[in-house]
């Protein structure tokens, strides 16, 4: 895999996605940094990523969501309560590995990235186990995955 800035069109784990994540207005930060975000991969900020208030991206984007439809952040594919962060993207599937891949979390400089993780077994109505192991979540292609922060825990259900 590639390190360093902007070279995410010639890495071959950067895997191509399209946000898809319907969100109102309110969520001006997401909205802007979603812009050119073209790949799921660990180099950061793309080269044309969008910024917002001139502040650029740590990669791509997660927006707040809530399972409580009377809220502004509702979130129709979040059944598990406030405070979940989710993207909804369109992906290029054939690049996981077995349908799998990795992801983790980054907050902000102050906090930087996620601890390492070790995921067992999913829950959830699709579940499972990853073919490979990682010190990264590892989610399932074409389905909702949901993970805590700093947790091996994981749950893979239906969209």
């Amino acid at each position: 895999c590639s390190t360093g800035p902007f070279q995410q069109s010639s890495d071959p784990c950067a895997i191509p996605i399209y946000h898809n994540t319907d969100v109102p207005f309110v969520y001006a930060e997401y909205l802007s940094w979603k812009q050119q975000d073209n790949y799921l991969d660990f180099e950061g900020a793309e080269e044309k990523q969008g910024t917002h208030d001139g502040a650029v991206a740590f990669g791509t984007p997660l927006a707040y969501s809530t399972n409580d439809n009377t809220a502004v952040e509702y979130q129709p594919y979040n059944k598990y309560g406030p405070g979940y962060w989710m993207a909804v993207l369109k992906m290029d599937c054939s690049k996981a590995e077995q349908g799998w891949f990795e992801v983790k979390g980054y907050e902000s400089p102050d906090i930087g990235w996620e601890g390492d993780v070790k995921q067992g077994s999913c829950s959830g109505a699709i579940g499972g186990t990853a073919p490979f192991s990682s010190i990264n979540h590892i989610a399932k292609c074409g389905a909702v995955n949901v993970f805590t922060w700093g947790s091996g825990s994981c749950i893979v259900d239906s969209a």
